[in-house]
């Protein structure tokens, strides 16, 4: 057991190199050595976790899958309304990204894969599908101006967070450098305060 044990917290340190080494460099870039270097670690003892590059991209890419599809399964089957789930997904991917170094590594090179093949970010077309529900959702009750069409609404939405963190250059993932998030919060606020009770709103014509 106490042999599983260190293999397990060895698995954990080399995935935590990997991604600063995926984030900072991209995967073209990325070193197998660097990775084991960054925790004072044999490049034949990375081997005996991760034989290629390949596979720590995969590893990082189901962690992301992973993390991101708890945000979007907690938004799509929440019952609460809809403007407070929309917040809490927009603002919980600004939280993951800036916390989880892992899943922001795995979402540059989803990107770096999608860009080199010509096709959108899986992912982001997944959360996209969810966002446009809810911005819908938001508009039907309300919350939000009725007259702005709905699907460049949810596409502002998805690309302004996402943007926020894939824009973000490499060092600055790495060294932890606040922005995004905060950038994040920032544009919810200023967007939801925008749309919230205009002209074409419900709740102004009403006085609330």
């Amino acid at each position: 057991m106490p042999k599983q044990a260190r293999a397990l917290r060895t698995y954990d340190r080399v995935l935590d190199a990997a991604a600063q080494e995926f984030a900072r460099y991209g995967y073209a870039h990325a070193n197998l050595q660097n990775i084991a270097d960054r925790i004072e670690l044999t490049k034949g003892a990375l081997y005996g976790h991760f034989a290629t590059k390949e596979d720590l991209a995969a590893a990082l890419d189901h962690h992301l899958c992973a993390t991101l599809g708890e945000l979007l399964e907690e938004a799509r089957t929440s019952s609460g309304p809809a403007p407070g789930r929309l917040r809490s997904l927009v603002l919980g991917l600004g939280r993951l990204f800036r916390t989880d170094m892992r899943a922001l590594a795995a979402l540059r090179l989803s990107a770096e894969s999608a860009r080199s093949a010509g096709r959108p970010i899986p992912l982001l077309s997944e959360t996209h599908g969810l966002v446009l529900h809810l911005v819908r959702e938001t508009q039907r009750v309300g919350h939000w101006n009725a007259s702005i069409p709905t699907k460049p609404l949810a596409d502002l939405i998805v690309a302004a967070t996402f943007g926020a963190f894939l824009t973000e250059t490499g060092s600055d993932a790495v060294h932890g450098r606040a922005g995004p998030e905060m950038a994040v919060d920032a544009m919810w606020d200023v967007l939801a305060q925008a749309l919230d009770g205009g002209p074409g709103s419900p709740s102004r014509a009403a006085g609330r």
